[in-house]
């Protein structure tokens, strides 16, 4: 079995990001993959810090990470470290000609599937929010039969948000898909490839160019295509003469897909070698380092060898901690988390509370260099770093963080393993 200088266990952003990191600064690298992960179907924007803990919005998304209080990823980062990786992620998008818009100082506010704004730092090109200040008219065009988008509640909801003398009007483009009792729902995905054919793009261009005036910005979910390019943007923009600016969408959303596919892509050409339906199940740690983990398939187990490891198999939703009642564990090296053993501690009364769900900030403890720790402050394996979700600290949802700190950790532990941090 080939032995690796780093192997990363997970496939989601973090994961490829740090494989990306890693294989630049010349290290031979292994990715084990377990399923699509939670990227392909999430936003594909980075979130670094929408909100302060006592919910205001936060301006430069530098200083707020380096003011956050200890215990949180980011308190162990620091500012420059942050500037760093969000410096490098743009680096990697540009090469990859799907360039993302935005600056690690400063947030942006793009617009939501409800109508509504969030800030975020970097964003593809499609979310490009200021022709939506800029224009004076705005068109939502939603989709008939497709479901997570509805262009009358988007349209009253912006007219909640902008100024009073722009004009928002709606307009539903109609599929014509065969569709029915016995068939799925249609969602963005289906919209996207429709929209990579030419007889869709032609029924787009020709259903919506009657309604566009002067100075408009068309407003839709994430459906400019599937793959990470700006080629149906770009065509639309010139052949109906004006601005589009899709959503930031519920799950599943095409905008993950996108980032999936780039990350992958430059993960691949730099020499990244990624193991699929590798189930990782444990782990071999013998005098305070990790030798080997351990997967497990239809056949038999294999061990994988590493110098160092990254864990990256994110939280309870992607199955990188185990949930029980009162109790929480990370199955890969054993790591038990310290919960209330009464569920209804986890949680405040109000899912959607005015502060930080208990629950959501659970996940591993690690010291300041990501190496996971015990109750006692030991380390639990000196050869091992733990980035993104699976981390403890922090909410994303309330913060609005979530990639940004998969993306940061990441650089952190690929950075400290290569001597660059």
């Amino acid at each position: 079995m080939r032995k690796s200088d780093i192997l990363i266990i997970g496939n989601g952003i973090s994961g490829l990001f740090a494989a990306c990191i890693a294989a630049d600064m010349g290290k031979k690298v292994q990715i084990l993959s377990y399923g699509a992960g939670t990227l392909t179907i999430g936003g594909g924007i980075i979130d670094v810090l929408g909100y302060t803990d006592d919910g205001k919005p936060v301006e430069n998304p530098v200083l707020g990470a380096d003011k956050m209080a200890s215990g949180h990823p980011y308190s162990k980062v620091g500012a420059q470290t942050v500037d760093k990786a969000l410096r490098a992620f743009l680096k990697i998008a540009e090469s990859e000609g799907f360039p993302y818009i935005g600056s690690p100082d400063k947030n942006q506010w793009v617009p939501t599937a409800i109508g509504n704004f969030k800030p975020s730092c970097l964003v593809p090109r499609t979310m490009n929010s200021q022709a939506i200040f800029d224009a004076e008219n705005i068109l939502v065009v939603g989709f008939d039969t497709m479901k997570d988008f509805y262009a009358n509640m988007v349209t009253k909801n912006l007219r909640k948000h902008l100024k009073a003398d722009k004009n928002i009007e709606e307009f539903v483009v109609q599929l014509n898909f065969e569709y029915g009792r016995d068939l799925r729902d249609i969602s963005a995905m289906d919209v996207a490839r429709w929209l990579e054919t030419k007889e869709g793009y032609n029924a787009f261009v020709n259903q919506v160019k009657a309604h566009i005036k002067n100075s408009t910005a068309i407003v839709l979910p994430p459906v400019l295509g599937l793959d990470p390019n700006y080629q149906i943007l770009d065509s639309l923009e010139k052949d109906l003469g004006c601005k589009l600016v899709e959503v930031s969408s519920l799950p599943p959303a095409v905008t993950g897909t996108r980032l999936d596919k780039m990350l992958n892509s430059y993960a691949k050409k730099h020499g990244v070698q990624i193991i699929e339906k590798a189930r990782v199940v444990g782990s071999e740690v013998a005098d305070g380092e990790c030798q080997a983990v351990i997967t497990e398939g239809f056949d038999r187990q294999r061990k994988f060898y590493a110098d160092q490891f990254i864990l990256a198999t994110g939280g309870v939703y992607g199955g990188g901690l185990i949930a029980g009642i009162g109790s929480m564990v990370e199955p890969v090296f054993n790591i038990n988390i310290d919960v209330p053993k009464v569920q209804t501690e986890w949680s405040y009364k109000h899912l959607f509370a005015d502060k930080k769900q208990i629950f959501a900030q659970y996940g591993v403890n690690v010291d300041n260099d990501l190496t996971p720790v015990a109750a006692d402050g030991s380390k639990i394996a000196s050869n091992v770093k733990v980035v993104g979700r699976s981390l403890a600290g922090y909410d994303f949802c309330y913060e609005k963080s979530g990639n940004g700190v998969a993306l940061i950790t990441a650089y952190k532990a690929a950075a400290a393993f290569c001597g660059e941090a």
